[in-house]
């Protein structure tokens, strides 16, 4: 039932339209290739057979079906991945299908611990005078507070480990899922994370559920962190988490660009005035799954972060990285306020009118930049045009390259000759590649790995042709293995059929769909005699070796 459920969903999707939601695809022969959607790399190695619906990374030396790649792409496991293509393509998945399955039993188990603890939360809230006063000082309305489901830990040191014991749910369960922990001095008893704190649940961007809180300190006490979140734990990975994105996501996409904070109140306060395209990290700095992430929905990043020092290097890093990412980077500088919550506060006029305005990220350190080093000497026109060639080599379009070199030399008043010079100067200088953007290494077959792709490839021009005296070529046990089972229609084992589809998918990108049979005879010869070739010298190699001994 299960398998034939699977087997049904896959027949009814088409990986390369799936595909396409996560990476750009261009036609290479009978396929589709484009940069792997699962890092960051130059050289595109990621192809998608429409034919066989089956994805492979070069790169990585791996592939699968549509399942696989979802499971990989949504760092989700295989019945996730199923209740998500069935979801999308309308179908009710069996209510048998995956039981008995441990993963999956803890992670619901999780998830419903979430929205029992949430409900104590709201309930502590709803009783808590100084937490109630907190959120109205910060302008927090009772409509906000309901819709974003922010609650408060309570004053009691285990109030919420007691609540969930009550409600059946065992202290593993309750320190597995990071609301509580285990003291690791006295008693050791498990006591509740999160007392004392304003909380705000974070969600899992396809469905909602809580995958963990983040709790805010409000009464001043002192060596204790201001906030603190849910430590890692089956449903939640801090490094591919985004605060908001649940309620955001569809947002971004209709009006084609994120505006990415740095708390979660920034979060909450810029979806009350409107701005619900926004988004902020979860108790880590920005990574490269952050913007793979967002690089789904939009090309077009809005950096409006803290006004301190820490926000304005979290800007730099932040732009260096999208522009390694191929993303388009603005910037919203917070003038009137601390970050975006405290505008809201004083002036959310104001900032609409910095989002509208927010200039393109290049621009925006062109001239801080500039401000900063350039004082009518030639010691700080140096600093300036190394701090600022450091983000432009960055720059993937060469025409908007040569627009800022004459921007520079414009504003040093400079030969644009001379800018160039010293841009080139700088990009030999540095031309270390960046630690996150490695060259791409093409994975590589044998010659009679090759050959195999390339008879399964054309199986209907070559297969009734073919009888295992062609066997006799090969040196290399695998590929001579898998071409005769394929003789013999055999039933490939699940390496075997991966290994086959790699090979396959590597000359089908080489060859277009209406490739003439002559074209394809002289390949096929191509491909004997070489192999044949390749032979005769080992066997030259080896009789020369006995010779010896």
């Amino acid at each position: 039932m299960n398998n034939r459920f699977v087997e049904d969903l896959k027949n009814r999707i088409n990986l390369v339209e799936i595909v396409q939601k996560y990476a750009e695809l261009k036609k290479s022969g009978k396929n589709y290739m484009c940069r792997s959607p699962f890092r960051n790399e130059r050289t595109p190695s990621f192809s998608v057979s429409p034919e066989r619906q089956f994805w492979y990374d070069f790169g990585a030396g791996e592939g699968g079906d549509v399942i696989s790649f979802i499971e990989k792409i949504e760092n989700i496991n295989f019945q996730e991945a199923v209740e998500f293509l069935a979801s999308m393509n309308g179908l009710e998945v069996p209510k048998n299908f995956g039981q008995n399955k441990k993963t999956v039993k803890e992670k619901k188990d999780i998830f419903q611990l979430h929205e029992v603890a949430n409900e104590y939360f709201c309930d502590q809230l709803k009783n808590n005078s100084d937490a109630q006063e907190y959120l109205k000082n910060r302008k927090i309305s009772q409509e906000t507070i309901k819709n974003w489901a922010i609650g408060f830990g309570g004053m009691t040191k285990d109030g919420l480990s007691k609540f969930l014991l009550s409600k059946g749910f065992s202290e593993k369960q309750i320190s597995d899922s990071g609301v509580a922990f285990e003291r690791s001095f006295g008693d050791k008893k498990i006591k509740d994370r999160f007392d004392s704190r304003i909380i705000v649940p974070i969600c899992e961007p396809r469905d909602g559920k809580i995958i963990a809180f983040s709790g805010r300190e409000i009464f001043g006490k002192k060596n204790v962190g201001k906030y603190i979140n849910s430590p890692e734990n089956s449903v939640y990975h801090k490094s591919s988490t985004l605060m908001g994105f649940d309620r955001a996501k569809k947002i971004i996409s209709e009006k084609d660009f994120v505006i990415l904070v740095e708390g979660n109140f920034d979060v909450i306060a810029a979806h009350s005035v409107g701005h619900k395209n926004t988004v902020a990290t979860c108790g880590t700095s920005l990574t490269e799954d952050h913007l793979r992430i967002l690089k789904r929905w939009t090309k077009n990043i809005y950096f409006a972060f803290d006004s301190d020092l820490a926000g304005k290097k979290a800007i730099i890093r932040g732009t260096e990285m999208a522009l390694k990412f191929e993303l388009n980077p603005f910037i919203v500088e917070i003038i009137d306020g601390k970050d975006i919550d405290d505008l809201v506060q004083k002036n959310p006029e104001k900032l609409q009118k910095l989002i509208d305005e927010a200039p393109p990220a290049l621009e925006f350190f062109l001239d801080k930049f500039g401000q900063k080093y350039l004082d009518n000497t030639i010691d700080g026109e140096k600093k300036f045009l190394d701090a600022y060639f450091f983000l432009l080599k960055l720059c993937g379009r060469p025409i908007e390259i040569d627009d800022f070199l004459q921007k520079i030399a414009q504003k040093i008043q400079r030969n644009k000759n001379i800018i160039e010079q010293e841009f080139q100067k700088f990009c030999l200088k540095n031309k270390q590649k960046p630690k996150f953007v490695k060259e791409t290494k093409i994975k590589k077959f044998s010659r009679e790995e090759y050959f195999v792709g390339f008879l399964f490839c054309f199986w209907d021009t070559f297969g009734d042709k073919l009888n295992e005296k062609i066997l006799e070529i090969f040196c290399e046990e695998t590929p001579k293995k898998i071409l005769q089972k394929k003789l013999n229609q055999e039933n490939f084992s699940e390496e075997e059929k991966a290994l086959a589809n790699s090979w396959e998918i590597s000359q089908s990108n080489l060859y277009h769909e209406n490739i003439s049979a002559d074209v394809l005879k002289t390949d096929f010869s191509l491909f004997l005699e070489k192999i044949k070739n390749e032979k005769i010298k080992l066997q030259r190699l080896e009789n020369a070796r006995q010779l010896k001994i």
